[in-house]
């Protein structure tokens, strides 16, 4: 079977690859009241029916404070399949017309062409196959992905990397629109009035409750339910034999209790642009850190120079880099066999290298790097000074951020103008929520270098 990745921005699963909307419990919440509701029940019996198979004899969808929800309807072991979606009931590409599909060119995305069938499927009301799905499914004002943040909201998270990615999120879904759009209005009678708001809320439904499957972007009733949970061992899986995606149960549950699984390995940060949600305490945590390369440095083509011969292959930890900065990804440090493991490497050979004060220093590294395996990122340079004087200037970009971060979350503490009250307190609490987590890895990694330093000093 192959894993199903929940979508995402380009992180990594996000189909973002990497980072990839709707308001979902967050696993350290306390177990919500649960309602039925009759749209619960004929989505059911609607599911049953479609399906022709029964999807789950152990799971009942109810609703609670945290919107619609799986539970367990009997005690449910350890290693049991829990659910089984045939792919005929759920919502791919390859259900649009094909006159319609023939139309869509290649700047229209899988995403973007899922949204495009839930549009069509939207406005048929009544006549559409999915009708119990689609009015399961939330509105716009029910869904608190930054995408749909206002400038003043967005104001709340400008310290994160994410006020950026929201912004550029927003224009690539204008792209993907002004793209579809044309197609759309040549069918009237498919898709009603075509509009922008219609096109993003649809598309935020698909890159939020989708999965990524062998044959392509899902949107599969029943499994779409599940909340999340960071540390659920528990994922989707489709198996091409049967055609079904499946869930497997990671641990015993009780009647009763909610059911989770785990979307992926994510931030704060990619929960709260393609999920709409964050966690209080959020073991994936991460922060995006864009560190200046002066080009008045006297130096500064020689340090390019020698940071592009010598840094190594493309990092993981490396984000971007140009010719004025370079970004990069710095995780919660975290002891394994007794090492550290968050700061990057490449992160310490970058202050190595531009921090440098004289030409004979960059010869220096550039010679203790050939005696290596040609990267600088492996091991400390030779002269402690330098390795001490370079991490200072790590740690003092560290504490620029650090306070910048402060300011932040105080900020959210004390705004009372008419802005702020404005406010969403669901999305006040998911910007908390983003920037305390991004600040506890920032304070982890000044600790380490702090001890770092401290260590070459009295050694």
């Amino acid at each position: 079977m192959a894993a199903g990745a929940r979508l995402a921005r380009g992180v990594a699963s996000r189909i973002g690859g990497g980072r990839r909307l709707l308001s979902r419990s967050a696993a350290s919440k306390p177990q919500a009241t649960t309602l039925k509701d009759h749209n619960c029940t004929a989505f059911l019996r609607w599911l049953q029916r479609k399906a022709g198979t029964q999807v789950s004899s152990v799971l009942d969808v109810a609703t609670s404070t945290f919107g619609r929800s799986l539970f367990a309807l009997e005690p449910i072991q350890e290693g049991d399949c829990i659910l089984g979606v045939p792919y005929g009931v759920q919502l791919t590409q390859d259900k649009l017309p094909q006159e319609v599909c023939m139309l869509l060119d290649n700047r229209v995305g899988d995403t973007a062409k899922v949204a495009v069938l839930l549009m069509m499927e939207q406005n048929l009301g009544h006549a559409s196959g999915w009708e119990p799905y689609i009015k399961s499914l939330p509105c716009k004002d029910q869904m608190h992905n930054v995408m749909f943040w206002d400038l003043n909201e967005l104001q709340m998270v400008r310290n994160s990397s994410v006020y950026n990615e929201a912004i550029e999120q927003r224009e690539q879904i204008k792209k993907e629109f002004s793209a579809v759009k044309p197609v759309l209005e040549y069918f009237p009678h498919l898709f009603g009035e075509v509009k922008w708001e219609d096109f993003m809320h649809a598309y935020a439904l698909v890159s939020s409750r989708a999965w990524r499957t062998a044959k392509g972007v899902s949107l599969i009733p029943f499994a779409d339910f599940l909340n999340h949970d960071g540390r659920s061992n528990s994922i989707l899986l489709y198996d091409e034999k049967k055609d079904v995606s499946e869930v497997i149960a990671d641990r015993n549950y009780a009647v009763g209790e909610q059911v989770m699984i785990r979307y992926g390995k994510y931030s704060n940060a990619v929960l709260a642009l393609n999920f709409g949600f964050t966690l209080s305490r959020n073991i994936y945590d991460q922060v995006q850190t864009w560190v200046d390369m002066p080009d008045e440095d006297l130096f500064y083509m020689e340090k390019l120079d020698t940071w592009l011969r010598h840094h190594g292959p493309k990092s993981e930890d490396m984000f971007s880099c140009n010719y004025t900065k370079a970004s990069f990804v710095i995780k919660e440090v975290k002891f394994c066999r007794g090492k550290a493991v968050g700061v990057p490497q490449i992160l310490r050979a970058f202050f190595r290298v531009f921090y440098a004060t004289s030409l004979e220093e960059l010869e220096e590294m550039s010679t203790e790097a050939a005696r290596g395996d040609g990267r600088l990122a492996r091991r400390p340079l030779e002269n402690r000074e330098r390795e001490i004087h370079a991490h200072s200037m790590l740690l003092l970009h560290l504490d620029n951020e650090i306070q910048g971060y402060f300011t932040a979350i105080e900020q959210l503490k004390i705004a009372n103008d008419t802005a702020s009250r404005s406010v969403q307190p669901f999305r006040k609490q998911m910007a908390k929520d983003l920037l305390v987590g991004e600040l506890r890895v920032l304070q982890s990694s000044r600790a380490w270098i702090a001890i770092y330093c401290e260590n070459l000093s009295i050694s």
